[in-house]
């Protein structure tokens, strides 16, 4: 009897550290950052694992899902500049979807400037629509939300 729960406590021991992983090749954080009372800037983070790339914007049809962040359902703020990335994102023809196609093959952020127009309401909201791919596979097609209360 000893013996068994020996082997079952091991069995779990080996099991926990494990389920606690998360194996998304891409991760987002959404955070607002106030550069005054009313002025801010809405900035998405994507964290790309090595190996691993973040699809562009306005990919050809026929390929991969493009990355598209919908802020469209934020409430109580006046977006005053589109969404910028930090840094272009490469060109290449990538061979498993016959394509000339963009992308980020390492960690990105995204920014949009805003002003509050109600700060009783003000809460950034929307998703993030993605796809990832490495030399011998891609992620399947992804939705992330985000709600963010705004100010106080």
């Amino acid at each position: 009897m000893r013996k068994y729960l020996y082997a079952l406590v091991m069995c779990v021991c080996g099991i926990l550290p494990c389920l606690g992983q998360d194996d998304a090749p891409i991760r987002w954080q959404v955070s607002v950052k106030m550069t005054s009372a009313t002025q801010g800037v809405a900035v998405f983070k994507a964290r790309i694992a090595p190996g691993w790339h973040l699809y562009g914007f306005n990919l050809p049809a026929g390929g991969p899902k493009s990355t598209e962040i919908d802020m469209s359902q934020s409430i109580g703020i006046r977006f005053t500049a589109t969404l910028k990335p930090d840094r272009t994102p490469v060109k290449v023809h990538d061979s498993m979807f016959d394509l000339d196609l963009s992308w980020w093959d390492s960690d990105i952020a995204f920014r949009r400037p805003f002003v509050v127009t109600d700060a009783a309401k003000a809460v950034l909201k929307g998703k993030i629509s993605y796809m990832g791919c490495n030399d011998e596979t891609c992620s399947p097609p992804k939705t992330q939300s985000f709600d963010k209360k705004i100010g106080k």
